[in-house]
């Protein structure tokens, strides 16, 4: 026998179609992503304020490149605030997330969730087509204009979170690659550092281990080494 508990949830479950998002493009997806990428830039650039002599070796000695790197992420972490201000107050359609439900844009969104009132979360659906028709069925109820403004309005602030997603994850690239040839770099003077020392100790003979070591990892040094 079912019991009450069983039933509740089970009919919240058949019941989730009626508030679906798509999973990565509805509107808390993107202001709680706007809100990590703005902590993501303040990371890195207080990183790059503690260490900025790491990050100007990283782009051979070139202050300039630096500064400008550093600028980058603060400029983007204004604008994500910017956006975050502007979509709390101006306006965004309240069927949002239901637009692009009903635009079956869960097919290159992550799929679609719907809201469990008896788990009080966005879960997975099981009839996502169902969910669809129920959107767009939803949509052809608004008059033209409504629906073209509404349109318009969606798409422009997913482009606007998509422009900021773009260049974060362009900078993110770039930063990750400077730290990874920084460390590399660090790495490489640590160990000939170590194979110089035990040179040392053998007074470089050339027929001792350490220092034949000391040599073939010097061979190995690319020309750019010598320079920096």
């Amino acid at each position: 026998m079912i019991d009450a508990e069983e039933t509740r949830r089970r009919k919240a479950k058949e019941l989730r179609y009626r508030r679906p998002i798509v999973q990565s493009i509805n509107f808390a997806f993107i202001c709680e992503d706007l809100y990590e990428i703005m902590n993501e830039c303040t990371d890195v650039s207080y990183w790059m304020d503690i260490d900025d002599e790491t990050l100007i070796n990283a782009l051979d000695g070139n202050e300039d490149e630096a500064f400008e790197f550093k600028m980058m992420f603060s400029d983007l972490c204004a604008e994500c605030e910017n956006m975050g201000r502007d979509l709390e107050y101006q306006y965004v359609p309240e069927c949002f997330d239901r637009f692009f439900v009903g635009i079956d844009a869960g097919r290159m969104g992550g799929g679609l969730l719907g809201w469990d009132s008896y788990e009080q979360d966005y879960l997975g659906l099981e009839w996502d087509e169902y969910a669809v028709r129920k959107s767009k069925e939803y949509l052809k109820t608004l008059k033209k204009d409504t629906l073209i403004e509404v349109a318009g309005v969606c798409f422009r602030i997913y482009h606007a979170y998509m422009g900021l997603r773009n260049r974060y994850d362009n900078l993110k690239s770039a930063m990750d690659i400077l730290r990874d040839q920084n460390t590399g770099y660090l790495q490489m003077v640590r160990e000939i550092e170590e194979l110089y020392t035990k040179a040392n100790e053998e007074e470089f003979c050339p027929y001792k281990q350490a220092t034949k070591d000391f040599d073939r990892m010097l061979s190995f040094l690319p020309q750019e080494a010598w320079i920096q």
